[in-house]
């Protein structure tokens, strides 16, 4: 499994499906700390579900560019639909941000896509289950988990996960998928698969006060034998 930390300290974890108990213990392997920001987030543990493959066996992959979206896409890359608060407003503009670096096309905000991560995010809040949703359940959509805990206030935790998801880029070395570490680069590929167009991203709290993130992306990334970008 893989840790590290953001800031103050946030620590990372990949692994497959848990049943928590808020909060969990922890193994540190690999931690840095970033300057502290806001006291919301100091001591902020994030929990990364492990990375989902999409089988080249499944169907067809649509890559459909007639959208029904809200918030930022291609034309105006500055213009937020009213609907997204300012977490997913950032999360959204992180993944651009990282996207425009390899220059690869901006994601835009799907409500449908929203709509399913919702279901998703409170279903594991209100069961303490954190894994992947069926494949079955979401077709042609490819998804990313986060779980974070804190004894503070976490305001922003979509922010924090997809700053998780990204930061793996450093153990990404143009493998094909899922060739070397897949658990260690496989959220960070799915942020930027080159064939991805929309995105959806929602968060629910449990009971004990820990956040379950889910990010579902339309065509879905990390297909097995493919590569995220050239």
């Amino acid at each position: 499994m893989l840790f590290s930390t953001f800031y103050g300290p946030l620590l990372l974890v990949a692994m497959q499906t848990v049943v928590l108990g808020d909060p969990i213990p922890i193994y540190n392997r690999d931690v840095h700390h970033p300057q502290a920001r806001s006291s919301e987030t100091t001591d902020v543990t994030i929990i990364k579900g492990g990375p989902a493959l999409y089988p080249r066996h499944m169907g067809s992959i649509e890559y459909d560019h007639d959208l029904d979206v809200r918030g930022i896409d291609a034309a105006h890359p500055l213009i937020f639909s009213r609907a997204l608060s300012p977490d997913h407003q950032e999360a959204l503009r992180l993944h651009n941000a990282a996207r425009a670096k390899k220059k690869l096309k901006p994601l835009v905000w799907d409500s449908k896509l929203w709509q399913d991560a919702k279901v998703w995010a409170k279903h594991m809040a209100k069961t303490g289950t954190f894994a992947h949703s069926p494949s079955k359940d979401r077709p042609n959509q490819g998804e990313n988990l986060a779980y974070a805990y804190s004894s503070g206030k976490i305001s922003n935790p979509i922010t924090l996960s997809t700053k998780a998801w990204l930061n793996e880029a450093k153990y990404y070395h143009g493998e094909v998928i899922p060739k070397g570490n897949f658990s260690d680069y496989g959220h960070y590929t799915q942020c930027m698969w080159n064939g991805t167009t929309k995105v959806g991203f929602s968060s629910a709290q449990s009971k004990k006060g820990a956040w379950y993130t889910v990010a579902r992306y339309s065509a879905p990334g990390n297909v097995v034998g493919k590569k995220p970008y050239k």
